[in-house]
């Protein structure tokens, strides 16, 4: 029935997670799975509503383990993602430890003219986050 696995998820509204101190962006979507539109708009919602207020741009990292997405919907994810990035993100990094979902989802970003690279954790996708920072403040 799935009703262990309904009882153990995240609820979505707790995945967006805003440090000030970093201006960084925490998107958990370790576990979660997205299987249609609605899906897509609510994670185009919270994150909207999260950072909409803010008026300026922040950094992102995304956190894609055990992330599932169907076929069928992962243009349109795609697309969310580029709207999301061009609004709210300064710079992102995105992580997973399948090799299946960083070929998969890095295609279907490659397509949308987004920076395809996923990397395999969260300290690699940290470091890089921080590279772009130091590029974008002028230090090396």
């Amino acid at each position: 029935m799935g009703l262990r696995d309904q009882l153990l998820r995240m609820p979505i509204e707790q995945r967006f997670t805003y440090h000030p101190d970093d201006n960084l962006f925490f998107v958990n979507l370790e576990g979660h799975r997205v299987h249609s539109h609605e899906d897509i708009e609510e994670i185009r919602r919270i994150v909207a509503s999260k950072l909409a207020p803010m008026r300026r741009k922040v950094y992102a990292i995304v956190n894609y383990d055990n992330f599932e997405i169907l076929p069928d919907v992962i243009d349109e994810y795609s697309a969310m993602v580029g709207d999301l990035v061009d609004r709210f993100y300064s710079g992102v990094t995105r992580y997973t430890t399948s090799s299946f979902l960083r070929a998969k989802l890095g295609d279907a970003l490659k397509q949308r003219a987004l920076a395809p690279h996923i990397y395999e954790n969260s300290a690699e996708a940290t470091a890089q986050l921080r590279n772009l920072d130091r590029k974008r403040s002028g230090l090396k």
